[in-house]
């Protein structure tokens, strides 16, 4: 009889985690439906994450299913599922693009709308901190991605794992995995993507920069810089650093950086 208690327990859990699940992707339809004339987004782990994926520049999609369209590093061209082959129609596609030499995703090249950004590396490692927030390889409306929820007021946001566009290919590993770009920079060639499929999810500092990767923004300034102070008169600058902290060999031309100055003063700017 004890034995018997204690399956049942365990099968209590497994169908109190389905019922999570099913609630989650039914939140997820109700984004779809209702979101497409203003994105509001949800809060995931004290990050505001908006329930559709970045379309052409200034859009979302209409639905929380589709994929929107695929960018290079720092930069509000995109592509779409339906772009001929860079291969056969000469376009302006860029294949040692290096993010016109940018330490991060300026606001000039970001093509999320109007009060949304390309979230940074620790926005995705929040999304990932698996104490508080659950990841489900599933399908929505016969569209396979990635389901995060999380675990104390239940919001969801899906993410297609729409593959990538291969410049000569077109698009490649659709319903295999998911990529999209964050706006930390790693090097000169590289910078910070998210990528998942059906066994895992992580985040890497190692994307070449000339991928074409999708875009799902978050709201707001999550990364705290804007609690920096501005009392910098008559003090000496000591160092430029970028949004994560990592101290710049010079001061940025285009982009968000922070400037510390000797009276342990610092001062966001913004180019």
């Amino acid at each position: 009889m004890e034995l018997l208690i204690i399956k049942n327990s365990k099968f209590m859990l497994k169908e109190r985690k389905n019922l999570r699940k099913v609630i989650a992707v039914a939140i997820c339809l109700a984004a779809s439906a209702t979101m497409f004339a203003q994105e509001t987004g949800v809060v995931i782990n004290g990050v505001t994450w908006a329930n559709r994926n970045v379309d052409a520049s200034g859009t979302f999609v209409a639905n929380t299913k589709d994929a929107g369209m695929f960018y290079q590093w720092n930069s509000k061209i995109g592509w779409s599922s339906t772009d001929p082959l860079v291969s056969t129609n000469g376009s302006t596609w860029n294949s040692s693009w290096d993010g016109n030499g940018a330490t991060t995703w300026g606001t000039a090249n970001d093509p999320s709308p109007a009060g949304w950004h390309v979230p940074t590396q620790a926005d995705f490692e929040k999304l990932l901190d698996a104490t508080k927030v659950d990841y489900a390889w599933t399908t929505v409306n016969g569209v396979v991605g990635g389901l995060f929820t999380d675990k104390t007021n239940y919001n969801s946001i899906f993410l297609p794992a729409a593959g990538t566009f291969d410049e000569n290919i077109g698009l490649v590993n659709i319903g295999i995995n998911g990529l999209y770009w964050s706006s930390t920079e790693n090097n000169s060639d590289a910078a910070g993507y998210f990528y998942f499929n059906n066994t895992t999810a992580i985040v890497s500092s190692y994307g070449n920069k000339a991928s074409a990767l999708n875009v799902r923004s978050v709201k707001g300034n999550s990364t705290g810089i804007n609690a920096v102070s501005v009392d910098t008169e008559n003090a000496k600058i000591t160092g430029y650093f970028d949004i994560l902290g990592r101290k710049l060999t010079e001061e940025p031309t285009k982009g968000i950086y922070i400037i510390k100055y000797d009276n342990g003063k610092t001062k966001k700017m913004m180019k």
